[in-house]
C-alpha cells in the first residue's frame, strides 16, 4: 500500500466507530491513491484531539510518537484484516499489539494539597507507551467482542474506510458521503444507458 503525503490540514473521517477502527481510517484513498492523514507530528496531534476524550494523550507530540502510532495503526489493520477475511493474523501484527498490551497501566494516587484533594496519575511509563496499550485494548475488545463479526469496509470503489455494520444491510461508511456518490453514479450510468 503506497501512501502520498499531504500538505493541507487534515480532515479526519470520524465515523463514531471504536477507537481503533478510526485510528485505522487515518489512512484514505483519494483519486486512487493511499493517502496516509497522519503524515507528521502535527497531524498526528490533530487526531489526538480530535479523540481527545477516547484517549489518554495530552501534550506535543514527538516525530517518534508518530512512528509509533503509524506502527500500531498497521498492526491493528491487519489483525482487522485477517478478523473480516477469517484468515490467520501476521504473527508481527499480532506481537505489535501484545508488546503494547503488555505496559503496565498507569496507577491513580490522592493528593491533598492547600486547595483541597485531587488525583495524581503516575504512569509506569510514558505517555506513548499509554497511548498504544489504550489502542491496543480497544482493538483486542474489538476482535473479541461480538462487533469483529459486524467489521466491514466500505463498498464504494474509491473509499478503503472501515465500520461496525450495526445494521445487516449497511454497505457505505457514511451515507450520506459514499452512499450518495453511489447512488450518483447508478443515476448517472442510468441517464447514460437511456440517451
Amino acid at each position: 500500500m503506497s501512501s502520498v503525503s499531504s500538505s493541507a490540514a487534515p480532515c479526519f473521517p470520524l465515523l463514531g466507530e471504536p477507537l481503533s477502527l478510526d485510528l485505522v481510517n487515518t489512512c484514505i484513498r483519494k483519486d486512487g491513491s493511499v493517502v496516509d492523514l497522519l503524515d507528521r507530528p502535527s497531524a498526528l496531534a490533530a487526531w489526538l484531539a480530535a479523540e481527545a476524550g477516547r484517549q489518554p494523550w495530552s501534550g506535543t507530540v514527538t516525530a517518534m510518537d508518530l512512528k509509533a502510532v503509524r506502527a500500531m495503526r498497521d498492526a491493528i489493520a491487519t489483525l482487522l484484516a485477517a478478523q473480516r477475511d477469517c484468515t490467520p493474523p501476521s504473527p508481527t501484527a499480532l506481537r505489535s499489539v501484545n508488546q503494547s498490551l503488555a505496559i503496565p497501566a498507569p496507577s491513580t494516587k490522592l493528593i491533598w494539597t492547600s486547595t483541597g484533594p485531587g488525583k495524581k496519575v503516575r504512569s509506569a511509563s510514558g505517555k506513548r507507551d499509554a497511548l498504544l496499550r489504550a489502542l491496543a485494548i480497544d482493538a483486542i475488545s474489538l476482535l473479541t467482542g461480538p462487533q469483529g463479526k459486524l467489521l466491514r469496509v466500505c463498498e464504494h470503489p474509491d473509499c478503503i474506510l472501515q465500520f461496525l455494520a450495526c445494521h445487516p444491510h449497511r454497505r457505505w461508511c457514511s451515507a450520506a458521503a459514499c452512499g450518495n456518490r453511489a447512488r450518483v453514479a447508478r443515476h448517472y450510468h442510468r441517464q447514460r444507458a437511456s440517451d
